[in-house]
């Protein structure tokens, strides 16, 4: 969020995945709320009881009760197996409506493991990314990410997420932003494939 927002400490941010305690709401402008939720635990399992016990029922009582949510980015390290928590925790986010924008985020720590595995950067980003589409059953829409400004494509993918959560916050409901993202991920498996019917 500090990266996207280009603000220092707006967000805080934890060393461990998972134990965030707090939700906070950040005002960006007379339109637009962006709320930090807890993040799940980390793949180590620390604070599982706690986020299983308190974080998971607020989150998603949140996500069911605030109508205003056009829209969920689930932000997830694309180094990182789905683990049945993710997998849970995303479907309970589907049955409450509000659809989701999949961040992939450290996109570029991939550049230095592609060398050690003789490959390209390319090749393990799809096949990471496939690992995570397949795990999740996704088909919709998502982004690479990094915070590293010095690339071009870290650049790019910010300004993408900026245009997506203007366009979603222009919506008036939850479902007009999933038929949104909806028809952004056909027209982009259609791009993907061509002279294939989607």
């Amino acid at each position: 969020i500090n990266h996207l927002l280009k603000k220092q400490n707006v967000a805080r941010a934890s060393s461990v995945a998972g134990k965030t305690r707090s939700v906070d709401m950040l005002e960006v402008n007379e339109r637009l709320v962006i709320t930090d939720l807890p993040g799940l635990p980390s793949r180590d399992h620390q604070v599982e009881r706690m986020w299983d016990s308190s974080w998971r029922p607020l989150t998603l009582q949140y996500l069911r009760d605030c109508r205003a949510i056009r829209a969920m980015l689930y932000v997830h390290d694309i180094r990182w197996k789905i683990s049945y928590m993710i997998r849970d925790f995303l479907r309970d986010v589907e049955e409450t409506g509000v659809p989701v924008l999949l961040v992939l985020s450290k996109d570029d720590k991939l550049l230095v493991e592609a060398e050690n595995m003789g490959t390209t950067q390319h090749e393990l980003r799809t096949k990471m990314s496939n690992a995570v589409f397949r795990a999740l059953s996704y088909q919709g829409v998502h982004i690479h990410y990094s915070c590293d400004n010095s690339l071009p494509f870290s650049r790019n993918a910010r300004r993408q997420i900026l245009r997506y959560i203007e366009q979603l916050s222009a919506l008036s409901s939850r479902e007009e932003s999933a038929q949104f993202l909806e028809d952004v991920a056909a027209k982009k498996r259609s791009k993907a494939s061509p002279g294939k019917n989607s």
